[in-house]
């Protein structure tokens, strides 16, 4: 992904849901997803590297290492501290940092086990890839507090076009998950032809077509897709900017 990705949002906001979330670049979670899959049935750890933003995480680049624990790697990953500071000065190179760390649970649900949390540091990005016959993921993140982990919301940005901290104005959510085209686009245009310009539309779908044809049909229109994001429970999120009303629209 290239160029600035402003991805913050203000706390009360429906962007962000839970106050805090992660933010996973898609070339980040390729890399990670391929190589969990790559060990399968073995466990298969990496370092993230990335920035912090406000009080969300996220995450530019998962670099695989290998599992230094090599007599259980089926259930257990290590990570040497000679791999851990390599990354961590590339990191430094590149103006970023070590987040926190990735690893696979093969075959069982990507949740925390008792010994993650024996080896969990504390204020660190936990972020596990559920691997499921070597080919279904699935991608939870949690931190550790030193007590109990809490999990956070996970967000694949696919395209950001604006600083999302700069939002002042109420954002109208349109929940259009279990529906199909055409009525998904048809809704959403409806929905906007009501906003006032520039007023924020937030629409939820988890109809896969309509990320094609969804900004296809509103191309024609004045209106302006500022973010598209997909969070790891199945739903795509655009935001929408409505733009200027029609002649024959604001004159009835």
């Amino acid at each position: 992904m290239r160029g600035r990705v402003y991805l913050s949002a203000k706390a009360d906001s429906p962007l962000r849901p839970n106050f805090v979330a992660v933010w996973l670049f898609p070339t980040a979670r390729n890399v990670m997803v391929e190589h969990c899959k790559a060990v399968y049935p073995n466990e298969g750890c990496g370092i993230l590297v990335g920035k912090r933003q406000g009080d969300d995480w996220l995450v530019m680049r998962a670099v695989p290492v290998p599992n230094r624990n090599e007599e259980r790697s089926r259930d257990r990953f290590e990570i040497s501290p000679r791999d851990y500071l390599r990354v961590e000065k590339e990191a430094r190179n590149e103006g970023a940092e070590v987040v926190g760390i990735f690893h696979s649970h093969p075959d069982v649900p990507p949740f925390p086990s008792m010994t993650d949390a024996q080896f969990a540091w504390e204020g660190t990005l936990n972020i596990i890839v559920g691997v499921f016959n070597g080919q279904k993921v699935r991608i939870r993140a949690h931190i550790y507090d030193g007590k109990k982990f809490n999990e956070l919301p996970v967000y694949v940005p696919l395209q950001a076009t604006f600083n999302l901290g700069e939002l002042d104005e109420a954002i109208d959510v349109l929940d259009l998950t279990g529906e199909v085209e055409p009525f998904v686009s048809i809704a959403v245009r409806e929905r906007l032809s009501s906003l006032q310009p520039n007023q924020i539309l937030l629409v939820k779908f988890n109809y896969e077509p309509a990320l094609h044809s969804l900004p296809r049909s509103l191309s024609l229109t004045p209106h302006q897709i500022l973010l598209t994001r997909w969070n790891e429970e199945g739903v795509w999120e655009l935001l929408v900017r409505a733009g200027e009303r029609a002649t024959d629209e604001t004159s009835s």
